[in-house]
């Protein structure tokens, strides 16, 4: 047992014992049941919330807190509507606060019962919160698959694991009764839940669902990833590559629970229904394909990433073709998507999970928080606050299924460190700083927030559990049990459901909410499958570019999926651990005045280098974007500060038609070692670095003689390279730094033009390009994660196109 759960697990025992025995069933009746039960509960979970402060609830310490957090909700409440109707609650709290500031003058019988007193007051006074009084609850019941945050969406996971139960609920009379309506009732067959949401109108509720079989399984109990067996030991009802193996669909109801419909099918997971204001719904799936590229042995886990659909399933479209994964799409007031999405293009894979917003269209991704920062792993589940401009997430970990402290965000705060490019905090106010940042230097907290519903500024609705954030990271195997509570930010938090067999999680107030307005779509169906990016000068950058190099140009790189492989480093593509395949679509040239105006492919992650005269990189994005088919889209600098406005005078690029991307040398289509590294070093190296001895010739071999999964060349060039990656070879970890990329940092770079290689090779700037590609480029070998596409690039051949890109 977890002690932080011993005085709620004893006073729920007590309620179940005397429920079970019958006493008083018949004469109470059903209401006044009810009322014991919720109030059996309630006392419990006081003793439960002292216990997690270390202290009991009659000691002066705890009954001052509570005395002054009733003061702050007291005050603030009475400047909302309907103050009269609080009256009695306000008078009996400021007698009882005059008693509490003489609570060490009582005995402890005394001093526990001033305690409850204040307590019960706040539970009356929060009853008649205008924001929450007579507003029934939908939530669900659900468990999780405990690994980390990518399983906790994928249905496969749970299907072996055998975690069936729960549904879809309706708390009736929050606050005041545990009074629930199952509006499933037994409907679907057998499985798990996950993901509610609920129409503008509050007229229909949609979900996801996953079937959960019944078949045998090797091992007893709780599957979690310790132990977890190879493919060949799964059976094939469970094989994740099985024709039919489980995944979370969609589904719809109205809110009475009638109309039940299921709305999309397949073999891919749908979940995290978010309704548009247009009409459509946006969703999270895995049909934009791929894999995960840090996973571990047991687990294929998809790419899913932002979708839409209309609302009886017709029509699904890909909003995002990013790289890797995405959660928890919500509207902001002014009719964009907010949502979670992770990037870590060659940097750590276990942060950078920060907040993005994108047009309905999934136009216009944007970083909004937290995707330069080591001090958040995750912002997870952010919410629009009602009646403000603020956001509200959780700080959750990589490496744990969702939960973690609350968060509120203002965007108009948002800034980067101009030292160090990182993410300021000042924009945050940590609402429950009680609870720990996970997966940071603050360590794994021993509670947690999840699924947080904002009322206002103020007041939330949260599932919350007395119980360590289970996972991989914190080693804890166990689900942890969630309930439902109410929370207000002067520290009051009440419980409002819990069933002691399952979690209760994801509270939405059943009741109609306004709609944001619909972003028209601007889209041109005259450029067919192609955009048009506009940078109006490469040199507005936070961190200054270096003095002297001017830019000429940008290249333009595509980062490719993980198409057939699921396993970390399996097959390796290069030096850099965990790195993303890619290619060089080529480049576009840079005005005097730093601007470009160009075309290029929709729907493909992009990411570009600025790059001076010399052909070296200056700059480099570590994050990818994309252009939907007929987007114009432009960028003021690069990475300019946050809230930067371009000059209202036009620039010298925008006087010429958009210019066409020039594609690179051969070997960059996708990027490939043999093909564009190794002619140089045959042409211009191998002669004296061909393993032979004699004068002149070099202990360092250069040719390009397969060596395991690459070649000589490649491995003995490795202690003259520096990439960035996963890892702690890397040139920077979270930032890029102007003038610190592949060939300025890379020895190799400075040899070529050193004493004794300069005149030897008189290097044609051709084959210097070619250099400075690769070294800027994160000296890849491979371009392709196909094992059969890696052998046909090491044997020197070029490879097909990527299967997915």
């Amino acid at each position: 047992m977890n002690p932080q759960c011993s005085w709620r697990q004893i006073g729920l025992a007590i309620l179940a014992l005397g429920l079970a025995s019958g006493r008083g069933t018949a004469a109470l009746g059903a209401g006044l049941q009810d009322e014991a039960a919720l109030s059996a509960m309630v006392e419990a979970d006081w003793a439960a919330q002292e216990q997690r402060l270390g202290r009991k609830p009659g000691h002066p310490d705890a009954i001052r807190d509570v005395s002054g957090r009733a003061g702050r909700l007291l005050q603030d409440m009475q400047g909302m509507p309907g103050g009269p109707e609080r009256r009695l609650e306000a008078e009996t709290l400021q007698r009882l606060r005059a008693k509490a500031e003489a609570a060490d003058r009582l005995d402890e019988a005394a001093r526990l019962a001033l305690y409850r007193e204040i307590r019960t007051a706040v539970r009356k006074l929060m009853r008649k919160n205008p924001l929450l009084a007579s507003r029934p609850i939908l939530f669900l019941k659900q468990r999780r698959f405990i690994c980390q945050m990518l399983h906790e969406y994928v249905g496969y996971y749970y299907n072996y694991g055998g975690i069936a139960g729960g549904g879809v609920y309706v708390l009736e009379e929050p606050g005041r009764s545990l009074k629930v309506r199952d509006l499933v009732a037994g409907r679907l067959p057998r499985g798990n839940y996950t993901t509610a949401a609920l129409s503008y109108d509050a007229k229909t509720i949609y979900f996801a669902f996953a079937e959960i079989r019944d078949v045998q399984r090797k091992q007893p109990g709780l599957v979690t990833w310790i132990g977890f067996p190879a493919a060949a030991q799964v059976p094939p009802e469970l094989n994740y590559f099985g024709p039919g193996r489980n995944c979370f669909h969609l589904f719809a109801m109205d809110a009475d629970g009638k109309n039940l419909r299921q709305l999309t099918f397949g073999g891919e997971d749908d979940f995290d229904p978010c309704p548009l204001p247009d009409g459509r719904i946006a969703f999270l799936s895995s049909r934009r394909g791929g894999f995960c590229r840090c996973g571990g042995g047991f687990e294929p886990v998809p790419t899913y990433t932002l979708h839409s659909m209309e609302r009886d399933g017709r029509d699904i479209k890909v909003l995002s073709v990013h790289e890797t994964n995405e959660w928890h799409p919500a509207m902001l007031h002014d009719g964009r998507i907010v949502y979670c999405r992770w990037d870590y293009v060659d940097r750590s894979a276990a942060h950078f999970h920060g907040l993005w917003t994108s047009n309905s269209d999934g136009s216009s991704p944007s970083i909004l928080f937290g995707n330069y920062t080591q001090r958040i792993s995750t912002c997870f589940q952010p919410r629009a606050v009602p009646g403000s401009n603020k956001i509200a997430f959780i700080a959750g970990a990589h490496h744990a299924p969702v939960g973690g402290s609350l968060v509120l965000l203002d965007p108009t705060r948002v800034r980067l460190d101009p030292r160090t490019g990182e993410d300021q905090f000042g924009a945050l106010e940590r609402l429950t700083s009680e609870v720990c940042f996970p997966e940071t230097s603050e360590g794994w907290p021993k509670s947690f927030y999840v699924g947080p519903w904002p009322l206002s500024e103020n007041y939330y609705l949260v599932g919350f559990s007395f119980e360590p954030l289970p996972g991989w990271g914190s080693r804890v195997l166990r689900d942890s049990r969630v309930g439902l509570y109410y929370l207000d930010r002067f520290g009051n938090l009440e419980l409002l459901c819990e069933d002691p067999d399952i979690s209760c999680m994801n509270p939405i107030p059943l009741a109609p909410q306004p709609a944001p307005p619909a972003i028209p779509s601007i889209l041109d169906p005259n450029m067919g499958d192609e955009g048009e990016l506009v940078l109006t000068d490469v040199r507005r950058s936070l961190l200054r570019l270096p003095e002297g190099r001017r830019v000429r140009e940008l290249r333009v790189f595509q980062v490719l999926p993980k198409e057939t492989t699921y396993m970390a480093n399996n097959p390796r593509i290069g030096h850099a651990n965990q790195e993303s395949a890619r290619m060089l679509l080529g480049t576009v040239p840079v005005e005097a005045d730093g601007s470009a105006y160009f075309r290029a492919p929709a729907c493909k992650p992009l990411y570009f280098q600025a790059v001076d005269g010399n052909g070296r990189a200056v700059h480099s994005m570590r994050t990818v974007t994309y252009l939907q088919p007929g987007e114009r889209r432009g960028c003021v600098g690069c990475h300019e500060r946050p809230g930067t406005s371009p000059p209202v005078r036009p620039t010298l690029a925008t006087r010429r038609p958009p210019s066409r991307i020039t594609p690179g040398p051969d070997g960059t289509r996708p990027m490939s070692y043999p093909r564009l590294v190794q002619p140089v070093l045959d042409r211009r190296c191998a002669r004296c670095h061909d393993g032979s001895k004699g004068q002149g010739k070099s202990a360092l071999v250069l040719t390009g003689d397969p060596a395991g999964h690459f070649t000589r060349s490649y491995e003995n060039l490795k202690p003259f390279l520096r990439w960035h990656e996963n890892g702690g070879q890397s040139i920077s970890q979270i930032v890029t730094r102007p003038g610190r990329l592949g060939a300025d940092e890379s020895p190799l770079a400075g040899i070529l033009d050193d004493a004794t290689h300069a005149a030897a090779l008189k290097l044609p700037a051709e084959d210097r390009q070619r250099l400075y590609i690769w070294l800027d480029g994160n000296v890849p070998f491979y371009g392709t994660y196909a094992e059969d596409q890696q052998r046909a690039q090491l044997s020197g051949k070029a490879a097909p196109p990527p299967r997915l890109q």
